[in-house]
């Protein structure tokens, strides 16, 4: 599916996190990428379908306040949605939790396995713009010392690394006007991200 940069709204939500926010529509259906804390204000009375690139609280928080169709998550990070310890709203003083159906991501959109942040974030592709979540910033990646067991954090480190190496190859093959949209911070085209990022230098 092709998507113009001018067709995407962003809005930063989840408070102190400032998470990105986005809101599209292709075919008539509205797409939200990341909900945080807050999304409910911008799509009052907007149905959607939502796109979640991992499972942390302050990416997936705002879907209680939305009116959504469809959920897609990886199966890796499904758990996410119920379980407060793995989306680490537990750490913030509340226990966010949602019993809903959800969808395969892999099946329904272009993605990339990108493990490392959490076990199963995923790069979203789109005809001109790539939502990377926590896995790639404009100027820095994500973090990995998010586990507590240090032999999990040891293993999420190796398998960003790797994720980070196979990211910078396949980001060479793309148009470099495409754009990365992120889950914090800055949009920038792949160029200028090989430009910024000391990852992809």
């Amino acid at each position: 599916m092709k998507l113009s940069i001018s067709d995407l709204k962003t809005y930063k939500t989840s408070g102190e996190f400032e998470t990105n926010t986005y809101v599209f529509t292709i075919d008539g259906i509205t797409y939200v990428v990341d909900p945080g804390i807050g999304a409910g204000k911008y799509l009052d009375g907007v149905k959607c379908d939502v796109i979640l690139t991992h499972g942390h609280y302050d990416h997936i928080a705002g879907l209680s306040e939305i009116e959504y169709e469809k959920v897609y998550i990886s199966p890796e990070d499904s758990e996410a949605l119920t379980d407060p310890s793995i989306n680490l709203s537990l750490f913030f003083d509340t226990q966010f939790s949602l019993d809903l159906d959800w969808y395969n991501l892999d099946k329904y959109f272009n993605t990339v396995f990108a493990p490392g942040h959490t076990k199963g974030s995923r790069i979203v592709l789109f005809e001109g713009v790539i939502f990377t979540g926590d896995v790639v910033f404009s100027n820095s990646i994500g973090r990995v010392d998010l586990y507590i067991d240090e032999n999990e954090k040891a293993k999420m480190r190796e398998e960003m690394k790797k994720t980070i190496y196979s990211l910078r190859n396949f980001f060479k093959t793309l148009p470099q006007d495409w754009y990365i949209c992120p889950g914090h911070g800055e949009i920038v085209t792949i160029k200028r991200l090989f430009e910024l990022n000391p990852f992809f230098k």
